[in-house]
């Protein structure tokens, strides 16, 4: 009973400790005032501080050859872009990029001898947790502002975006899928935080996380197609549901009543996507000089920009960039593996009535569409944890099924 219930604080801190991973950018620069980067490190510290105390209760920790597999593929990919440093093409200083390398690597490491099912639970409700308190200092950010035109201080708005997104996808993918939750209070907090996206003037992750959305309402409604000949009774027994799927219409005309977010929205429409097309561009032509191993770790800033310290806001051509072609595949295997994984298992039927992979499969494509479009890659953090966090639940949901 007592390393029953040891293991489940433990599992209770691996959810925490995730979450605060996430939110730390947001808590340093809105709460803390800007505290020292290396914070960053204390989620990681209970993380791999916990999955040790973890094995020794249990004894021993088994790994499923899935998740060994993709835990190889991405320390393959960062022992790859820290040998790229020997044929640096540029004389570049890359003692930043090697360092996130490195907290990469232990975060990945953390997470798979920690994460399981019951810490994946944890984790979303944390997100969801801090997304608020997120959400609520936006909003006082508008009340000091006495306007809602959205020219506020945007030191940091892409980091509140993500935080956010991550917390509207998990809340509302709980509210659809889980039966035994506060059916009130999580339709509450996903109008709420869906409102926070709308306000938070990132266009790019509003417009994502509605898609998302959309297509969670989708699916839900598939698999919970009309069971009674009563269209009536159908409609009674959704209505809620049906009620809160109406938040997306009032997302988008929150959206609208920002003047920047307004504006930036119309751009987009009109298929202006601003620096980006330029970057992007120089990335690819870029590229097909050292097209195989690329120029050497840290070099992406100058080839699109000539400073070193920018990235081309694309995941894929940073490390086409720095890495070449064979960076690329590895990070492209990373990206599509859990998805492919997913799908394999769905259509094997193996996943059935247990939803907790909806949730974590919306956050992984949520963040892969952000740093496809805006993030830094090395800062990658919460991204690849995800990853692997979804590998794990599908592994062991696939094991439940077969017992």
């Amino acid at each position: 009973m007592m390393f029953r219930l040891k293991g489940k604080t433990l599992d209770h801190i691996n959810g925490f400790s995730l979450a605060l991973l996430a939110a730390m950018p947001v808590l340093r620069n809105d709460i803390i005032g800007g505290g020292p980067v290396y914070l960053l490190i204390f989620p990681s510290f209970l993380l791999i501080a916990a999955g040790l105390l973890k094995i020794f209760a249990d004894g021993t920790k088994v790994f499923k050859v899935n998740t060994v597999t993709y835990y190889y593929f991405i320390c393959l990919l960062f022992l790859y872009l820290f040998m790229s440093t020997f044929w640096n093409i540029n004389q570049v200083s890359v003692t930043t990029e090697a360092a996130k390398i490195l907290f990469l690597i232990i975060i990945a490491t953390s997470v798979i001898l920690t994460f399981n099912i019951r810490s994946s639970h944890y984790f979303l409700k944390w997100i969801i947790f801090f997304a608020t308190i997120t959400t609520f200092l936006l909003i006082s950010n508008y009340v000091r502002a006495g306007n809602l035109r959205g020219y506020l201080d945007i030191a940091g708005y892409l980091t509140r975006s993500q935080l956010i997104g991550l917390g509207a996808l998990s809340s509302y993918s709980l509210f659809l899928y889980f039966p035994d939750i506060r059916r009130k209070t999580y339709g509450f907090l996903t109008f709420l935080l869906f409102t926070g996206l709308a306000i938070s003037l990132a266009r790019g992750a509003l417009v994502v996380g509605v898609f998302l959305a959309i297509l969670l309402t989708a699916y839900y409604f598939k698999i919970n197609s009309k069971k009674s000949y009563s269209l009536t009774e159908w409609f009674k027994n959704k209505s809620f549901r049906i009620l809160a799927g109406g938040f997306i219409v009032f997302v988008i005309f929150a959206a609208t009543q920002i003047e920047r977010t307004a504006r930036r929205l119309q751009l987009l429409l009109t298929g202006d996507i601003g620096a980006r097309e330029d970057l992007w561009m120089s990335a690819i032509i870029g590229s097909l000089e050292y097209p195989i191993f690329g120029y050497g770790l840290g070099n992406s800033g100058i080839i699109v920009s000539g400073d070193p310290t920018y990235y081309p806001h694309n995941l894929f051509l940073q490390l086409l960039l720095d890495g070449g072609l064979i960076a690329f595949m590895l990070l492209f295997a990373i990206c599509m593996y859990p998805i492919a994984k997913t799908y394999q298992l769905y259509e094997r039927g193996v996943l059935g009535n247990q939803y907790i992979w909806i949730p974590i499969l919306a956050s992984f494509t949520f963040l892969l569409f952000e740093f496809s479009k805006s993030s830094n890659f090395y800062d990658a953090r919460v991204f690849i944890a995800l990853g692997l966090v979804l590998v794990i639940v599908l592994e062991e949901l696939k094991e439940k099924a077969t017992k």
